[in-house]
């Protein structure tokens, strides 16, 4: 018996060095549609979607790595649509992020939706992507507000601190999403700065595929690196598209990919990536949403 224990303790102390090592970590980027009062063809009512959607976001959670905890990043979730989703999740899940058209609760979050009794916030930042990034607003011909929403966290076992972001960039200027990440990508930076040098992870809608517009300004930019073109082929599953709309003819067909797990600082190599994989949109016939949900398992270097 005494040996058994002996032999247990010293598994422990060879876990909690592996922890002080690596951490495990699942990032997920979906953007749900919002709930839309004028609905697409093929678009069902959010009543319809959202335990649909819940029932995803569960099981991407309860499939994580051991020992992983789960960080979402969502895109077009209204108020209600926040609630809903956070019912269903759990009174153990809580979001960091206001709507983007007041600060509060009006139009569009893209919420960050964690778990404090595993992750403790130390601080959190929202930026409106504008000239004007300490309140509600637009530039560049931008067709809505956006902005970026920053938490730092601290895992609460380890005490290891890391920094997520995640944001939604325009649909329809290109000036808008080009410059708008820019000021995202600096308020990461600033956040960094002031922080320590924590690993970072951005996750969002850019509506940019790999070439256009903000994407190669992120690229450009050096900061982060991008987890599909990092993964191996090995370590990808899934669809290539991350954007099918409520069009069946496009499933299975490669296309659209403008949903995206980032991660950084590039150069300090602070991240392993494990797997890459986009969850199918469409259950039982239903369309989930005209985005497909990103997941990334990957471990931060500690």
């Amino acid at each position: 018996m005494q040996l058994d224990i002996v032999l247990l303790g010293i598994l422990l102390l060879a876990a909690d060095a592996v922890m002080a090592q690596t951490l495990p970590y699942r990032l997920a980027t979906f953007n749900i549609r919002y709930a839309a009062t004028s609905r697409e063809q093929n678009e069902k009512p959010w009543s319809t979607r959202g335990p649909l959607v819940v029932n995803q976001l569960k099981d991407a959670i309860a499939g994580a790595p051991d020992g992983a905890e789960t960080i979402i990043g969502l895109q077009e979730v209204l108020h209600q649509q926040l609630i809903d989703i956070k019912t269903g999740l759990g009174d153990s899940w809580a979001h960091i992020g206001v709507g983007r058209d007041d600060g509060k609760q009006s139009g569009e979050y893209n919420p960050i939706l964690y778990r404090p009794s595993a992750l403790r916030l130390l601080s959190n930042v929202t930026k409106w992507l504008s000239l004007t990034p300490d309140e509600p607003s637009k530039s560049w011909n931008a067709g809505s507000r956006r902005l970026v929403n920053i938490g730092i966290f601290e895992h609460i076992r380890s005490g290891k601190r890391f920094i997520a972001a995640n944001t939604h960039l325009d649909n329809a200027s290109s000036e808008a999403r080009t410059k708008g990440i820019k000021v995202a990508l600096q308020v990461i930076k600033d956040v960094q700065k002031t922080w320590g040098p924590l690993a970072v992870s951005l996750t969002g809608d850019f509506n940019s595929e790999p070439g256009a517009d903000a994407y190669t300004t992120v690229i450009n930019d050096g900061y982060f690196a991008e987890v599909y073109t990092t993964a191996n082929a090995s370590q990808r599953f899934g669809e290539y598209d991350t954007y099918t709309s409520f069009d069946p003819s496009r499933i299975g067909q490669d296309g659209t990919r403008i949903d995206f797990v980032w991660l950084g600082p590039k150069a300090d190599q602070r991240w392993e990536i494990n797997r890459y994989e986009v969850l199918s949109n469409v259950k039982d016939s239903v369309y989930l949403s005209d985005h497909r949900a990103v997941i990334a398992d990957v471990r931060i270097v500690v």
